[in-house]
């Protein structure tokens, strides 16, 4: 039975992909912070919970005592959402932005690739399409993306001589209870600015807040992004990058042939309440 250690499984694409894998008959090694959500975890069949902050170190350090000696794929998943214009945030968000979706995922990566040279496996990491087109409000969010999209190139030619493969899922919105909770989220990052940051950003925030409601409607199916991540464990030959959706790819097109000035301008209207 082949084994992926995914983290971040709790909730969110990381359950998602934890359910689609064990089903698929994977033995799964899910990670997760909360008692409630190792529990749930722990009910589903082929799934061995591992309770993990990704931050602590030390917890990073032990995290092969509980994985078998050859793993098969690792799916870097655990993140979080620092949104906020730049002026506004604060620094030591923007070090925890940094530190979990970016060092933390780093750390797991080079405590498993022991395991998963073995095993002759795969490295997958959970990107974005932010991590290829910054917007405005979401740079610290868009930041941590763009630096884990240089890391996983990097690492994919540095494990070539193994024939490690390394993949990145590029998604735009999904369908989860983290988008679900995306409003609410934005509220208590606009609660957190100081009055005059509030006031001097008070068109932004608004037309910020109104562009994640339409995209929230927009959500795409986690179907996307699990069969995305079972075609980069499982496939002879995955694909580097997997943008999911027709918005994506076009966005991702847009970006590249406009002038940088135009797209500045465009994006900045869009996230501007009239």
């Amino acid at each position: 039975m082949p084994s992926a250690l995914v983290t971040g499984a709790g909730r969110g694409i990381g359950l998602a992909i934890t359910e689609h894998m064990s089903r698929r008959g994977w033995d799964v090694y899910a990670t997760a912070r909360s008692d409630a959500a190792l529990s749930s975890l722990g009910r589903l069949p082929n799934v061995h919970p591992i309770a993990l902050d990704i931050t602590d170190r030390s917890a990073i350090s032990a995290l092969a005592e509980h994985l078998p000696c050859e793993l098969d794929g690792v799916v870097n998943n655990a993140g979080i959402i620092v949104n906020g214009p730049i002026e506004g945030l604060s620094l030591d968000n923007l070090v925890r932005q940094l530190d979990v979706n970016v060092i933390s995922q780093i750390a797991v990566t080079q405590a498993v690739l022991p395991s998963i040279r073995a095993a002759g496996g795969r490295v997958v990491f959970m990107s974005s399409v932010s991590g290829l087109i910054t917007t405005p409000g979401t740079g610290a969010y868009t930041a941590s993306k763009y630096a884990i999209e240089s890391l996983a190139d990097a690492l994919r030619m540095e494990l070539r001589p193994w024939r490690i493969r390394v993949s990145l899922i590029e998604p735009g919105p999904i369908r989860t209870d983290m988008w679900a909770d995306v409003l609410d989220d934005y509220d208590r990052m606009t609660a957190e600015l100081s009055d005059e940051h509030r006031r001097l950003y008070a068109s932004h925030l608004a037309g910020s807040r109104k562009l994640l409601g339409r995209m929230q409607k927009l959500a795409a199916d986690p179907k996307r992004v699990t069969k995305a991540v079972e075609h980069a464990l499982t496939s002879r030959r995955p694909k580097r990058r997997y943008l999911l959706d027709l918005v994506s790819r076009t966005q991702k097109a847009a970006i590249a042939i406009t002038p940088t000035a135009v797209s500045d301008a465009a994006l900045a209207a869009a996230t501007t309440s009239k």
